[in-house]
């Protein structure tokens, strides 16, 4: 199969891609990291430089006719300054603008979009973004509705919770926990009782390859919420990473105020997913932990 794919050499893509390339997908770049993709997956992927000629995006799209789109670029922020507006509408919308526009003569099957937890402030299934960045992928998804009414094709929005393991650029909540046993110095945390559904990223890239196999059992419109269906508190993390490790945290809890839009309940509802495509989490959390911890020490 044929797929484009953009935020390739992002934490999601550069463990999906991968998978994707063993399993002889065609694979379409869609990259201003040109260097960072061939170090990481070398001549297996097409490779398209983004710049700002949409005419030769747009033509080199349309020569490589995907079957597939998956869209995982993002500018992620908790700020809500100008600076950060701009940014956030560059990245969220306006590029998500571009790969829309680029793909709607095409002819594809299937766009693969990818939101977040946060569009959900209050834990339940109505929008209410709880960060400007949330509000940038909940505005996204009405362009997404208007290109795929007019151009047919088969939209579905995955909503990842909280996600760890693998190898990222940039440290995650579970990063923190873990670099606090050998820290000398306490790390100011939040007071940790906020209830987050924590996915490891193997569930996460099989849940994008899941989707791609079950292209003629998908529904026009789907979103989809990708957690285990069961929550954490930071705290109890940090009580499963000690024990793991026979060893202490060394944790400041409430050495950080709240956010003022800190989501404090966000577990996955599964129910669809399993319904829609027979997809559920194969990693346990404890055991997620357990190679969380062999990766990282």
């Amino acid at each position: 199969m044929k797929i484009l794919i953009t935020g390739s050499t992002g934490f999601v893509g550069r463990h999906l891609v991968p998978k994707l390339i063993t399993e002889n997908h065609q694979i379409l770049e869609l990259t201003r990291n040109i260097n960072v993709s061939i170090q990481l997956y070398g001549t297996n992927t097409q490779k398209y430089v983004l710049n700002d000629d949409q005419k030769a995006l747009v033509q080199h799209v349309e020569e490589f006719m995907p079957d597939v789109v998956i869209h995982l670029a993002s500018f992620i922020t908790a700020l809500d300054d100008y600076s950060s507006l701009i940014k956030v509408l560059n990245s969220n919308i306006t590029f998500f603008c571009k790969v829309l526009d680029a793909v709607k003569s095409a002819k594809i099957k299937l766009f693969i979009n990818t939101g977040t937890f946060a569009e959900y402030y209050k834990g339940d299934d109505n929008f209410d973004p709880a960060y400007l960045y949330a509000a940038s992928k909940t505005a996204s998804r009405s362009f997404l509705d208007y290109y795929s009414k007019v151009c047919n094709f088969k939209q579905t929005t995955v909503v990842p919770y909280t996600i760890y393991g693998g190898v990222d650029t940039q440290k995650k909540v579970i990063d923190y926990i873990y670099d606090s046993i050998d820290s000398e110095v306490p790390i100011d945390m939040s007071p940790g009782e906020q209830v987050l559904d924590f996915i490891h990223i193997d569930d996460v890239t099989d849940f994008y390859l899941k989707l791609i196999h079950s292209i003629n059992e998908l529904p026009a419109k789907s979103n989809f919420k990708l957690g285990t269906g069961k929550g954490h508190t930071l705290k109890e993390v940090a009580r499963i990473i000690e024990t793991i490790l026979g060893k202490k945290t060394n944790i400041n809890w409430g050495g950080k105020a709240y956010r003022n839009s800190d989501v404090m309940y966000a577990v996955a509802d599964r129910i669809l997913a399993l319904r829609v495509i027979k997809w559920k989490p194969n990693v346990k959390f404890e055991y997620g932990i357990e190679k969380y911890i062999k990766k990282n020490s």
